[in-house]
């Protein structure tokens, strides 16, 4: 008997102290809730941004008037057709296919970009810096793609098979990032599109947040 009423009483004390950390997140939601449009556009952008391409380079040269345009999205690459046209002339001068890059961040991006945008509109329940530390993924993503970004076009251009057709014709290189450049025979001209900007109006959003809710704890009764 005495060994139930033990057992009974620490599931009771358990079931209030849950009850209390459930309370006292969705008093803190409430007490933020001018944070949370904020979050959701920042979510919604973030998701939304998955659909649309974020970077585009277009080749030019003589034999390809029109130009071969490529979209790099966070886990595809559009136009087929122009990809294996590139990859046709990039095995010459002993460069990695197109879809050979960025495989992994390619195949968990479904993934990690709604999990990041989720933490951050659930952030909202989360007290004291904890608020910050899961809005932070979303803040640095942008900066976390180009950066990935210009490791893989520094990597393809820098790791050329010295046993291709054209590899003594060609020295090694960087495709241009931003803007226009050449590679060998071609024009390269390079630009950031509409899915990528969406990520950085995310992340302003977010900052936009996590502004707020620093003003917010320099009150007096936040925990």
């Amino acid at each position: 008997m005495a060994a139930s009423t033990h057992v009974a009483g620490t599931t009771t004390a358990f079931t209030r102290q849950e009850s209390g950390r459930w309370t006292r997140a969705l008093a803190r939601a409430k007490a933020s809730w001018l944070q949370l449009p904020f979050l959701a556009g920042s979510a919604a952008l973030l998701i939304g941004s998955i659909f649309l391409p974020y970077w585009n380079i277009i080749l030019r040269a003589p034999q390809y008037p029109k130009g071969l345009s490529v979209d790099v999205y966070v886990n595809r690459l559009e136009d087929m057709r122009s990809v294996r046209e590139v990859d046709g002339l990039n095995h010459y001068i002993g460069m990695i296919p197109l879809t050979d890059a960025a495989t992994i961040e390619r195949a968990i991006s479904l993934y990690a970009i709604p999990l990041i945008a989720i933490l951050a509109v659930a952030s909202i329940f989360a007290a004291g810096w904890w608020r910050t530390i899961l809005r932070l993924p979303v803040v640095i993503y942008p900066v976390i793609f180009v950066l990935d970004l210009f490791g893989w076009l520094y990597y393809a251009g820098h790791s050329l098979d010295p046993t291709a057709a054209l590899s003594s014709s060609i020295s090694e290189f960087t495709p241009r990032l931003l803007g226009t450049g050449v590679i060998g025979q071609f024009k390269t001209e390079a630009q950031f599109e509409v899915g990528f900007w969406m990520a950085v109006l995310a992340t302003l959003l977010v900052i936009v947040a996590i502004v707020l809710d620093w003003r917010k704890r320099q009150g007096p009764n936040e925990s």
